[in-house]
């Protein structure tokens, strides 16, 4: 066998190959090469964050060691390649010619895989789609879907965070991040001339503010209208607090239903962790510590991975699972044949309420009793000057974290309507939504959901979150603004999560309509967001009555159906 578990060959290290894209560019490459009879299986990573991070540096040696290639290139304009960086903008076209030249290499055997987290997992994802025939398996670890679905836009907010990740990329090198009052900017105004606020003149800045729908402009750069287009295996990697996690929970069984032939969709693979975006390097996110079990050997799972589809070789080691999920509250792996799971049940947590759910204090509940006599709209006003907070450090990149809630629901902008304390424990584990029927007094706004386990003494856990602005509750293509005092139906997805709520705790929900500074704060108003500097007050409702039955959506896993632990 060519690949191996265990250390195998020495490795050779090619600083700085430049490949030439097909308008001339030239794009730096460092290749590490394994010491011995090839050719090699190719893994790829294509990065803007620069090829010399020894972190990432020492994962592409350990590669190297077990009979791959390993070329790890920087995007274009960026650190040593030449050209201009735009994010998204070329790395479909440089992802093709750079497999291209590798698969030609004598040190090749014509297999290349892709793989790499965050940016880099959409610079795999974004060549699969009618990829280079070379192209043969993608391993995308956290990696950004769509531009319109979570940065640099979610579901038409736009996210705050991503001035500090604009910042932090802007020109050839990385940019230091720790000179800057971060907190100043969360609500600045406007916009669109935040970049020069924090010392910059960006052109990419200037273009997402541009383009606040999915227009064309986002559609040349988006890949998840095109799974039928895919024709290879894809490990799809990420965790519960992963804040771009959005895309592994849609691809996955997307891939699944949609890729291009019946082979291809039989060979996704799944792992979802507790992890946050930082994946598989602590077992601790926020304030809760999941314990011994978190973390894995997610490198050589890797490897076996790439090894039967780059090189057609099987290392020992039983049959694994299609998916590898962690269940937190419990803190175990189980596999699973499929996710979401098949015999989950989805189920209804609808809103009830006197008209007083503000706040932890408020008398909002939910039961899977559906509303059926009258019940009083619960109320709220939403200031944009002075918008509920999201827990979180910007700096950090790390948007969503297992922090304790109770300090932002004492607001009164904050609805609250939780579970009795449970009398045995529940799992859920799958799609997690809002379902609110709304009015208000301004054409747009926005809503935010968040998922919460709270504890018996009080402890109250974030899960997961979400926003929708409501003019695109519709179409992210084109605005539908609002008539005041008309009830919506307005979906607020709040992504995913995997939890054991035990026995004495209770399921959560929270709604109000602002997240700062995850999302930029709507204004209330139906001009353009990146230009507006005149916030105004909008009045929130909230409807619960058998017309209009809020409520919240999780799949709840029976106990036989989530199977045995398993050691990932």
């Amino acid at each position: 066998m060519i690949t191996s578990l265990t250390k195998k060959y020495e490795v050779e290290q090619r600083i700085d190959v430049k490949i030439r894209m097909r308008d001339g560019v030239r794009l730096s490459t460092d290749l590490y090469l394994p010491k011995g009879k090839g050719p090699f299986p190719v893994i790829l990573s294509r990065t803007p964050y620069g090829n010399h991070d020894s972190l990432r540096l020492a994962a592409k040696v350990w590669f190297a060691q077990r009979g791959f290639a390993y070329a790890f290139q920087d995007c274009r304009g960026r650190h040593d390649s030449e050209g201009e960086w735009e994010p998204f903008r070329s790395e479909k076209k440089d992802a093709f010619d750079t497999i291209a030249w590798l698969a030609k290499q004598d040190f090749s055997n014509g297999n290349i895989g892709m793989m790499g987290g965050s940016y880099k997992g959409y610079c795999s994802w974004i060549a699969a789609p009618d990829g280079h025939r070379s192209l043969k398996a993608i391993v995308p670890l956290v990696p950004l879907p769509d531009p319109v679905i979570n940065v640099p836009y979610q579901n038409g907010a736009f996210f705050w965070n991503m001035i500090v990740w604009g910042l932090m990329v802007f020109g050839k090198t990385n940019q230091n991040l720790a000179n800057i009052n971060w907190n100043k900017f969360y609500t600045y105004l406007p916009l669109r001339k935040l970049d020069e606020a924090v010392g910059m003149q960006s052109k990419t800045w200037q273009n997402w503010m541009d383009h606040p729908t999915f227009d064309k402009w986002w559609k040349e750069v988006s890949y998840m209208h095109q799974w039928n287009r895919v024709k290879i295996p894809v490990m799809h990697i990420c965790g519960w607090y992963d804040d771009d996690g959005i895309s592994t929970y849609k691809n996955f069984p997307g891939m699944r239903l949609n890729a291009g032939s019946p082979k291809a969709r039989d060979a996704q693979k799944l792992i979802i962790g507790c992890w946050a975006h930082k994946l598989n390097v602590t077992s601790k996110v926020g304030e809760i510590d999941f314990g011994p079990k978190a973390l894995i050997d997610m490198n050589s799972i890797i490897l076996k991975f790439f090894a039967r589809h780059l090189a057609g070789e099987k290392h020992a080691g039983g049959v694994e699972p299609r998916c590898r999920i962690f269940i937190m509250g419990e803190n175990k792996w189980h596999g699973v044949s499929d996710w979401p799971i098949p015999k989950a049940a989805t189920t209804r947590f609808y809103l009830h309420s006197n008209g007083n759910a503000n706040s932890l204090l408020g008398d909002g509940v939910m039961s899977e009793k559906k509303p059926s006599a009258p019940e009083k709209t619960d109320r709220y006003t939403y200031d944009p000057k002075d918008p509920v907070p999201y827990v979180t450090d910007p700096i950090s990149l790390q948007l969503g974290e297992a922090s304790d809630q109770q300090a932002i629901e004492r607001r009164m902008d904050v609805l609250v309507y939780s579970t009795l304390p449970l009398k045995k424990d529940v799992i859920i584990c799958g799609r997690v939504f809002a379902e609110l029927y709304i009015s208000t007094d301004a054409p747009g706004t926005d809503f935010t959901g968040k998922l919460v386990d709270v504890w018996p003494n009080g402890k109250a856990i974030q899960l997961s979150d979400g926003i929708q602005r409501t003019e695109f509750r519709n179409s992210l293509e084109k605005p539908e603004w609002l008539s005041a005092g008309k009830v919506y139906k307005v979906i607020v997805d709040m992504w995913a999560t995997g939890m054991r709520f035990l026995k004495g705790h209770q399921i959560r929900l929270e709604i109000s309509s602002s997240a700062v500074p995850k999302f930029s704060p709507h204004l209330n108003t139906d001009t353009d967001q990146a230009d507006e500097t005149k916030p105004r007050i909008a009045h929130q409702v909230v409807y619960h009555t058998k017309e209009y039955p809020s409520a919240l959506i999780v799949d709840i896993v029976p106990e036989k159906a989530l199977g045995s632990e398993i050691k990932p």
